[in-house]
């Protein structure tokens, strides 16, 4: 099969198309042909080696890539061959150097979901990573309608999701958006936005609005820890990364989500897009072959949606 590999860690040059043997289920596992994945900052941190010692097993040549959109090729207990199926690939956690920039995959049946009719396979590949990022910081954050969460980040990805998500839950979203962006995060019902800025800002701003302090932060934008200001005693901080992650105080909870695979949970946002309640965000859709292309244009920042690489 076809795959991009990284030969050795370096820029986005590294990234080469080869031939890989078609992989092989067993234990229960079953092939996906690949019709859709996305490129993911995630996937520039890993490319350039910066993941190196978290992935000891996985030593170039590997292939990157979470997020997956394609067809069945063996049937599950739920789903015959040839249903179109979306699912996260967790590529640290296998930890094996194998990933999603491939024309077939092997995963677990648990990963996996079925796309609703009216969903096409880039629109269903973005949900994987950053939809189910969204919805299980959502889900450890914890917070009850009327209460107010700040998510920064509404412009992209996880935050997008997480701001929509949210404002759909009766949640009270004060959503930090790009300049330029307004109107787009307006749409997705937050209760009020701010303009990106430094965390002092940010937090200032919030505390002019609300002296007492927000109920929640999901830093989708992983502005930083000193946002916790803007939190009220006893409230929670949900990071995205390691780093992010405040130093307790004044009792406020606080956590990184850790995303994983989560089939039933992807079918509900999926669904969520098929009813129009939920939106995918797409910059551009290019050949698995663009892969360093697109590392190259996600890393030069500035896009208003993810870019899709198709098999």
């Amino acid at each position: 099969m076809r795959v991009i590999e990284v030969r050795e860690y370096g820029d986005p040059d590294v990234l080469q198309e080869a031939e890989w043997p078609d992989p092989v289920a067993t234990d229960g596992k079953v092939r996906v042909r690949v019709a859709a994945t996305v490129a993911n900052p995630a996937d520039l941190g890993t490319r350039a080696g910066a993941m190196a010692a978290r992935t000891l097993n996985a030593k170039p040549p590997i292939v990157l890539g979470w997020d997956f959109a394609g067809t069945l090729l063996d049937a599950t207990d739920e789903y015959p061959v040839g249903t179109r199926v979306a699912g996260l690939y967790p590529w640290f956690a296998l930890g094996d150097g194998t990933g999603t920039y491939a024309e077939q995959i092997v995963a677990d049946p648990s990963w996996i979901t079925a796309i609703p009719d009216g969903v096409g396979f880039p629109e269903a590949a973005t949900l994987s990573l950053n939809g189910l990022t969204a919805a299980q910081a959502l889900d450890l954050a914890s917070l009850q309608p009327d209460q107010t969460l700040l998510v920064t980040g509404a412009t992209g990805g996880v935050g997008g999701f997480a701001t929509e998500l949210a404002a759909a839950a009766g949640i009270n979203v004060i959503a930090v958006a790009s300049t330029g962006d307004e109107e787009f995060v307006t749409s997705l019902g937050p209760t009020e936005i701010l303009s990106r800025g430094t965390a002092e800002e940010i937090v200032a701003a919030v505390r002019t609005r609300h002296p007492d302090g927000i109920d929640g932060v999901v830093d989708g934008a992983v502005i930083g820890a000193e946002l916790i200001g803007a939190v009220r005693d006893g409230g929670v901080f949900i990071a995205t990364i390691t780093p992010a992650i405040p130093a307790p105080e004044r009792g406020i909870r606080t956590a990184q989500v850790m995303v994983g695979p989560n089939g039933p949970q992807l079918g509900d946002l999926l669904g969520k897009v098929a009813a129009g309640s939920l939106r995918t965000r797409i910059a551009d859709v290019r050949p698995l072959a663009d892969a360093a292309e697109a590392h190259r244009r996600l890393a030069a920042g500035g896009l208003r949606g993810k870019i899709v690489l198709t098999a």
